[in-house]
């Protein structure tokens, strides 16, 4: 049986890289606007919701016997549905803050 290394997931560098560049561009007073990171966070949603669907598929058929990557894919679609809608949350929070706010 062939054991496949553990690779770095591809959502922890790009928060690595969003938080080094939020350091950079806080010194020049830019942000990154928080519709990148909802948008990115639905497209990172749905490439490992993707994933583990494909990967739940072929162990369904006994195309594959790979079952600890399989877990891993399926744990990594749950996490990014939790961040997801935590983001989402957050952003429906902010707005129903705004519109409470007298002018």
């Amino acid at each position: 049986m062939y054991i496949v290394p553990i690779t770095q997931m591809s959502s922890l560098s790009t928060l690595e890289s969003v938080t080094q560049n939020s350091g950079d561009t806080q010194a020049s007073g830019a942000k990154l606007p928080f519709s990148e990171v909802i948008k990115d966070a639905y497209s990172n949603l749905s490439e490992l919701s993707e994933t583990a669907s494909n990967d739940a598929f072929n162990l369904a058929l006994g195309q594959t016997d790979d079952l600890h990557t399989i877990m891993i894919n399926a744990e990594k679609a749950a996490v990014a549905l939790e961040l997801t809608v935590q983001l989402t949350a957050k952003a429906l929070n902010a707005y129903n803050e705004i519109m409470r706010m007298q002018i």
